[in-house]
């Protein structure tokens, strides 16, 4: 066995074998009053001005990658929000601190809602803020770019990268693997670790503390793992694994452009879930047939408050233009609890997944639904924008929503303003809707069930929390039986997934087999579940959904599922340690 073994989140599929190069944690800033206020604001502008060129000469080394410079061109944005750099200035003028305390206050100020909610989506933003903070206090500091070794094989230890560092470091040809303290799956970082395929675990913590520079290595981005000190055996599986991978993933990235449809020629329709206007054509470079979620929270973050109309209709015309001819489903801002923007509060209540969450809360806050949905009918004509509204529990609700969109058309209408009103449709999430989806189908253009709610509710079972995790599973029989009597009672209305359930290689066979012929999923999952849908035949997967719902437990479901689609997704399964 390894020396140690140290666990964290897999960024980016593959796997690396190599020597560490650590790069020690940056210290905190001390407070410090300075006598020339002035002096230090200046000295900050400059400073952010450095870190901006510094983003800019990075983005342009890289001329070709276009996905690394969409995400290096949001990173400039941060760079540019008034609010980070206004506070700071603030701060110095009216305490007399240092620049260094000022962007260390501000950075926590904006942060600390976002680490604090209950959303991990929210919660890994909240990276992306700490990134600019950081990448400010290296040019006050005068700290030099950080260099890695020149030899070949260096897998990169460090606390976090901004996206800057990420995007040059990555570049460099000796670097086969990067571990990072901080960070998420859904970070910029393992956005670039993705996109130019360097196998990353983010979220490794205390791996600074367990390995020295030098030590040998093995990342696995694949599980998750970084073993340190792999004897002679875990040595060459590791290299055997990454060989192996590459050529599973070239295979899969070269049939992204083929028909998708089981071996008994039933076609699945694949799409993907969105975040971030940057993973557009990582989208459609992996297969997607389009957008069947984009999350539009993320215009929330970082801000005080919303975006204008005027800008959310930039926005959403600019994706649903580069996805054409394609839908792009937009979901309504899912807000909720302490899911809010910075400097937005909300009451509380002690469970936030069941307080006022999405159209509950935007009842008490009309002013955001309003500029939102007026922004959607007004980008609506650029292309296939389809609208979906979150958390909806029954008729009242989709009434209500479906009520207020017309408002908003009539005020357009009124003014003056081209609009139109797209297809709307509503996420089936929460036990009640679920239950009643006929109802909730006929009144309709399409549905859309999101699992990881749907999980959570219907097994008592907070899916944040990880003490409960084994029991929020997918593959519970009850889930299971609620999935087909959702399929069944939509019968009629377009229907998809678009929950990670759909993305999992051991549930899908299960989805498939209990009726859902429409998926939507992350987009580095794409080429995956493209494969998965090719290897399968419908008509066996019918009759293994009717007995995973009759089974005993989720364990027996799982045991069931290996048994039955051990042949055809053997390999598939043993790649990604499904």
């Amino acid at each position: 066995m390894s020396r140690e073994t140290i666990l964290g989140i897999p960024a980016s599929l593959g796997v690396g074998v190599g020597r560490s190069f650590v790069v020690p944690r940056p210290g905190r800033a001390l407070r410090r009053h300075v006598s020339d206020r002035e002096a230090e604001v200046e000295r900050l502008r400059k400073a952010i001005e450095e870190g901006r060129e510094e983003i800019e000469r990075a983005r342009d080394a890289l001329v070709g990658e276009s996905e690394v410079s969409l995400v290096l061109d949001a990173q400039l944005l941060l760079h540019s929000d008034a609010m980070l750099a206004d506070a700071a200035y603030q701060l110095i003028r009216e305490s007399g601190v240092g620049a260094e305390w000022a962007v260390e206050q501000t950075v926590e100020t904006l942060s600390a809602p976002l680490r604090a909610s209950t959303a991990r989506y929210f919660r890994e933003r909240a990276e992306d803020v700490a990134h600019v903070g950081r990448h400010l206090l290296r040019h006050l500091r005068g700290d030099g770019e950080l260099t890695l070794p020149t030899s070949r094989e260096v897998v990169l230890f460090a606390a976090d990268l901004s996206p800057a560092e990420a995007a040059r470091v990555f570049a460099e040809s000796g670097l086969i693997g990067v571990v990072l303290e901080a960070g998420s799956a859904t970070s910029h970082t393992a956005l670039l670790a993705r996109a130019l395929e360097v196998p990353a675990v983010v979220g490794a913590r205390g791996a600074l503390d367990r390995v020295l520079s030098g030590d040998e290595v093995v990342v696995d981005g694949i599980r998750g793992r970084v073993l340190i000190g792999p004897d002679e055996e875990e040595r060459q599986s590791a290299d055997d694994r990454a060989g192996r991978y590459r050529a599973f993933a070239r295979g899969l990235l070269e049939r992204r452009a083929e028909p998708v449809a089981t071996k008994d020629g039933v076609e699945i329709t694949v799409r993907a879930n969105l975040e971030l206007p940057e993973e557009i054509e990582l989208a459609q470079t992996h297969g997607a047939r389009g957008v069947g979620l984009y999350r539009t929270e993320f215009l929330l973050l970082h801000r005080g408050a919303a975006p204008d109309e005027g800008a959310q209709v930039a926005l959403y015309r600019e994706v649903t233009e580069e996805m054409a001819p394609a839908p792009v489903v937009f979901r309504i801002f899912d807000l909720g609890g302490d899911k809010l923007p910075p400097g937005q509060r909300l009451t509380r209540g002690p469970n936030p997944a069941m307080g006022l969450r999405a159209m509950r809360l935007l009842r008490r806050r009309p002013e955001l639904l309003r500029t939102q949905v007026r922004a959607l009918l007004r980008a609506a004509s650029a292309g296939d924008l389809r609208v979906m509204f979150p958390m909806i529990a029954g008729l009242a609700d989709l009434r209500e929503a479906k009520a207020f969109v017309r408002q908003c058309a009539d005020e357009l209408e009124s003014e003056g303003v081209e609009h139109r009103v797209p297809p709307l449709g509503c996420m089936v999430e929460v036990p009640a809707a679920a239950l009643r989806v006929s109802r909730l189908a006929a009144e309709t253009d399409f549905l859309s069930v999101g699992t990881n709610d749907l999980v959570q509710y219907t097994l008592a079972a907070d899916r944040t929390d990880p003490e409960v995790a084994e029991v929020a599973s997918p593959l519970d029989p009850a889930v299971l039986t609620l999935l087909g009597q959702i399929a069944r009672g939509a019968e009629g209305t377009a229907l998809s997934m678009c929950g990670d359930m759909a993305s999992d290689p051991l549930a899908l066979p299960l989805v498939l087999g209990l009726g859902y012929r429409s998926l939507s999923v992350a987009v580095g999952s794409l080429p995956l579940v493209l494969e998965v849908v090719r290897q399968l035949d419908l008509g066996e997967l019918e009759k293994l959904a009717a007995e995973a719902c009759d089974a005993d437990d989720a364990q027996a479901v799982a045991a069931l599922v290996r048994e039955r689609c051990g042949e055809p997704l053997g390999q598939l399964w043993r790649e990604v340690d499904a």
